[in-house]
């Protein structure tokens, strides 16, 4: 997803945990889970690497999505896949 896409998708998933855009900061939240959001983005990607293209992306000082759109046919499938697992963890760990 491109970053305006990752916008409207954090923007949607804190209406869904019943922020209201009108009363609560959605910038300061939005950094917030954006992190936690980019960090399980990566590390579930990585896992798809082999030994060697995991050795690659270890040693990259610019590491991005990039590297693994190039590397997994179905890059665009498993990215939609991983952002919808974390919308449902993340709604379901805030409901509890």
């Amino acid at each position: 997803m491109q970053n305006t896409d990752q916008e409207i998708f954090l923007n949607d998933t804190l209406v869904m945990a019943w922020f209201d855009p009108n009363e609560d900061d959605f910038d300061l939240l939005k950094e917030d889970i954006r992190q936690i959001l980019d960090e399980y983005i990566e590390l579930i990607l990585y896992k798809f690497l082999n030994d060697q293209e995991k050795s690659e992306y270890d040693k990259l000082e610019d590491k991005n999505l990039d590297f693994f759109r190039d590397r997994l046919s179905n890059f665009d499938n498993i990215l939609a896949e991983l952002y919808m697992n974390w919308q449902k963890e993340y709604l379901e760990n805030f409901n509890d």
